[in-house]
């Protein structure tokens, strides 16, 4: 049977489901509160991890949710159903699972994307020591993504701006220049930081500490948004022909990670990015231990009509985090708008996710199973 049970309605409900349950399926837990920020009601918000399988497992899965915070609902589901339905009783031999649960607890309880300090946690993992990369482009677009007031006065302008800019650029060129990070506009979209987040460091800890004994880490990091009804995308961020990037299309077939097939699901060309957890957990466990997988998306958005009603999610959590507050009258509206786009209350959407999450988890774990065999007999 798939049911929509192990959905639930706030992060602090689904941590707590989260915790009792990896704890009765005898996981090791570790729980990494916050140091500086609460949640809605005072409650203290933690990423918490689950250690399945024996601890010096040469394979393991690193299974990460709520990445971008209020993305997490879907992700928290998958976790916990894999969890109470048997997967930790079913490991393969010499095999493990690390879940983290809220690498983004911040967002995740305040139902906005990015953490405390506006940073997309996907473009924040790099060396800030050294030179940032470089976005002009996003400096001529951002004053048209952040106005005082959403109404259709902004939103006109926007189309209207963002009109001209796309004659002289491009379109994807300005769609890239929007989502591929920046570092030049703390309120502004997709930004990156000007250091690690407590977040991208706690994680980065974790896997530098949990994983050291590993030979083979499979990695999934589930996110939603792109439209759609719980139907997956698979993100790989692995050069193509790479050793890691086979890997993945032997997990889950090469039409799903197909550049074509995953840019008509997308709904546009891939845009570029820098900073994302895939490369820095790569780099981490480089050189001694293989890694592949994806960021996965479950579709969840409706149908936009427009390039304004595409960026207006994005443009609504800037708004309350700069313009007008989180206890601003319309918080409550915009909040719900921004949920409802990442994380649906459809039956269908719900039962689409746990079933496709359900299959992605026996696709790789059976992976990762005779990539360690495979490597064993070479």
């Amino acid at each position: 049977m798939i049911g929509t049970g192990p959905f639930s309605a706030t992060y602090e409900e689904a941590r707590a489901r989260f915790v009792e349950a990896a704890r009765a399926a005898g996981g090791a837990l570790t729980c990494h509160v916050t140091p500086k920020v609460v949640g809605p009601t005072g409650e203290s918000l933690s990423m918490d991890t689950a250690w399945f399988g024996p601890r010096n497992a040469r394979s393991v899965l690193l299974n990460t949710s709520a990445t971008h915070g209020t993305e997490g609902y879907a992700g928290s589901a998958a976790q916990l159903d894999w969890i109470e339905n048997g997967g930790p009783a079913s490991l393969p031999p010499d095999t493990a699972v690390l879940l983290v649960h809220a690498v983004n607890p911040f967002g995740f309880a305040w139902g906005l994307r990015g953490t405390e300090n506006n940073v997309d946690l996907n473009r924040n993992w790099l060396d800030h020591s050294l030179p940032h990369p470089e976005n002009a482009l996003y400096a001529q677009i951002h004053p048209l993504l952040c106005p005082k007031s959403i109404n259709d006065k902004a939103m006109t302008r926007l189309l209207e701006e963002g009109s001209r800019l796309i004659a002289k650029h491009g379109q994807w060129a300005v769609e890239d220049a929007i989502s591929r990070g920046q570092y030049s506009h703390p309120d502004g979209f997709h930004f990156g930081g000007s250091d690690l987040e407590w977040s991208t460091a706690t994680l980065k800890q974790t896997v530098e500490t949990d994983l050291a004994q590993a030979e083979h880490v499979a990695f999934i990091d589930w996110h939603s948004g792109p439209v759609g009804d719980g139907e997956l995308i698979f993100l790989c961020f692995s050069p193509p022909r790479s050793p890691g990037f086979r890997q993945a299309e032997s997990w889950w077939g090469r039409q799903a990670l197909d550049a074509t097939h995953v840019e008509q699901l997308w709904g546009s060309k891939r845009p570029t990015r820098n900073g994302i957890l895939f490369w820095g957990i790569e780099q981490s466990l480089a050189p001694d231990t293989a890694f592949a997988g994806a960021v996965i998306e479950f579709r969840s958005a409706v149908q936009k009509r427009n390039a304004a009603d595409s960026l207006r999610i994005s443009m609504l959590e800037r708004w309350l985090r700069f313009e007008g507050g989180l206890d601003a009258p319309e918080a409550e509206t915009y909040l719900q708008e921004i949920r409802s786009d990442y994380a649906p209350d459809r039956e269908s959407f719900r039962t689409n996710v746990i079933a496709n999450a359900r299959t992605t988890y026996a696709q790789t774990l059976t992976g990762l199973t005779s990539w360690q065999m495979r490597d064993a007999a070479d």
